[in-house]
C-alpha cells in the first residue's frame, strides 16, 4: 500500500510538472500560410524564424525561458482573422509572429491592433498595412513602395545606360499579380517610371490563379518593351516565364519583384534559362563583408545552419524572417523584460541597429507614432539580385554585391 502512494504521489507530481513546464516557455503566436497556396513562400519564411528560436533557445532562450511557437494557420484573409482571433483570445499570445502575404497581414494585423496585441510583421510589404497608424504593429521587411521604386530606379539609373538606350526612350512594361501585394509594388513602379522620364508602354494587373496568360504575354509582346518589370507568386510567376518562352517574347532586361524570381524553385525549373533575370528582393546571399563582425550569429554561421537543417541556401524569404525573428528575440524582448505588450512597444521603439548590424545587412529604426508609417522599419531597403550560371547574386547597390550584372537580357532563341 504504501509503495503504491509513494507512485501514486510520483505520477501526480509528475503530471502537473508538464503544465508547469510549459507555463514556463515564453509563448508566441505564429501566424503563416502552412497550407493552400501561399504554403510554399510561408513555410520558407517560418523556417528562417524557427532557426532564430532554435538559436535562442540554445543560448539561455529569453527570460531564461525557452521560446516556443504557438502556431495559426492562415491559409486565406478569412483565416487569418479567425487565427488570429484564436491565438490571442484561447491560446492568450500578446506577441504575433508572421505572415509573409500582405493581404493575410493586413488582415490579421487589424485583429491585433483591436486586442493591444503586438503584431511582428516579417514578409508583408504592401505600404497600406504601416499606412493605418496602428500602435501596435512593427515591420522589419522594406515596403512595397520601395521595391517597386527601386526597380524603376535601377532601370533608368543603371540598365539603361549599359543598353546605351537614354532614359527617355526606354520603353518600359509592367505587369503584376492583381492581390494588395502585386498592385502596390507594380504601382508604384510605374508612378516612379514616369517621374523618372521613361516611355511607360503597358501597366497590366492579372488574376494569380490563372491557368493561362497567352493574352498578356502576346500585349506586352506587341508593346515592345526594352525593360519588363514584373510581380509575381510562385505559380503564375512560372506559368508567365514559360509563356514569355513559347510566343518568343524578349525584351532587354527582365527585372523581378520578389517571390518565385529569387526562389530556388524557379532555377529547378528553368534550368539556364534563368541567367539574366534581375530580381529586386530583400537581401540574401551579399557580401559578408558589409555585415559588423560583432553580429552573432553571423551571416556564414546562419547560412551554414540553415543549409545544414533544410537542406537548401537560404535566400530572401528565410533570410527576412530570421532577421525579424532575431531583431524580435535578441533586441526587443529582453529590452521589454517581459511579454507586456506596452513594454514591447515601448522597447520596439528604442531600437536603434546601425545598418551593417543583421545578417540582412538593413538596420532597424521603426518610425515612430504619428509618422505616416508607423511602425515599418525605415532603414529596411531592397537590393538588385541577378541569375548568372544558375545562381543568384547580388549586383547592386555596390556595398552588397558579389557579381557584376550582365546584360542585355539574351534573346530566347540565342540562349542555352
Amino acid at each position: 500500500m504504501r509503495k503504491f502512494l509513494v507512485c501514486a504521489v510520483l505520477a501526480m507530481a509528475c503530471s502537473l510538472a508538464v503544465p508547469a513546464f510549459a507555463q514556463e516557455a515564453v509563448r508566441i503566436g505564429c501566424l503563416f500560410p502552412f497550407s493552400g497556396p501561399l504554403a510554399l513562400l510561408g513555410q520558407e519564411s517560418f523556417n528562417g524564424a524557427e532557426l532564430a528560436r532554435t538559436i535562442v533557445n540554445e543560448r539561455g532562450g529569453v527570460f531564461g525561458k525557452p521560446i516556443e511557437w504557438v502556431k495559426g494557420d492562415a491559409v486565406d484573409t478569412k483565416a487569418a482573422v479567425a487565427e488570429a482571433e484564436r491565438l490571442i483570445t484561447v491560446e492568450k499570445v500578446k506577441v504575433i509572429f508572421g505572415t509573409y502575404s500582405s493581404s493575410l497581414a493586413y488582415a490579421a494585423s487589424a485583429v491585433a491592433e483591436r486586442y493591444g496585441v503586438i503584431y511582428w510583421e516579417q514578409g508583408g510589404i504592401a505600404d497600406d498595412i504601416t499606412a493605418r497608424g496602428f500602435k501596435y504593429l512593427f515591420r522589419t521587411i522594406p515596403t512595397g513602395s520601395n521595391m517597386g521604386m527601386s526597380a524603376a530606379n535601377y532601370a533608368a539609373e543603371v540598365v539603361a545606360p549599359a543598353l546605351g538606350i537614354d532614359v527617355s526612350e526606354l520603353k518600359v512594361a509592367i505587369a503584376h499579380e492583381d492581390t494588395l501585394y502585386g498592385t502596390t509594388v507594380g504601382s508604384n513602379a510605374a508612378k516612379r517610371a514616369v517621374e523618372l522620364g521613361m516611355k511607360l508602354v503597358s501597366v497590366d494587373g492579372y488574376n494569380n490563379k490563372a491557368v493561362d496568360l497567352s493574352s498578356l504575354i502576346l500585349k506586352l509582346k506587341a508593346a515592345q518593351p526594352d525593360v519588363l518589370i514584373a510581380t509575381s507568386y510562385v505559380n503564375d510567376g512560372i506559368l508567365f516565364y514559360r509563356q514569355m518562352q513559347e510566343y518568343d517574347f524578349n525584351v532587354k532586361a527582365f527585372i523581378g519583384t520578389g517571390a518565385v524570381h529569387g526562389m530556388p524553385v524557379f532555377g529547378e525549373t528553368f534550368g539556364p534559362q534563368v541567367n539574366g533575370v534581375i530580381n529586386f528582393d530583400p537581401p540574401s546571399r551579399i557580401n559578408p563583408a558589409s555585415i559588423n563582425p560583432d553580429v552573432n550569429p553571423g551571416l556564414e554561421e546562419f547560412q551554414r545552419r540553415f543549409m545544414d537543417q533544410y537542406g537548401h541556401e537560404p535566400l530572401t524569404h528565410a533570410t527576412a524572417g530570421f532577421v525579424s525573428a532575431m531583431v524580435l528575440f535578441q533586441d526587443v524582448l529582453p529590452r521589454a523584460g517581459s511579454l507586456d505588450p506596452e513594454a514591447i512597444r515601448k522597447a520596439a521603439l528604442e531600437t536603434d541597429i546601425p545598418n551593417g548590424g543583421t545578417v540582412s545587412y538593413w538596420g532597424v529604426k521603426f518610425a515612430p507614432p504619428g509618422h505616416p508609417a508607423a511602425g515599418q522599419n525605415l532603414r529596411a531597403s531592397m537590393i538588385g539580385l541577378q541569375w548568372q550560371d544558375g545562381n543568384l547574386y547580388p549586383i547592386h547597390p555596390e556595398v552588397l554585391a558579389t557579381k557584376k550584372m550582365i546584360l542585355p537580357f539574351p534573346r530566347w532563341k540565342d540562349r542555352r
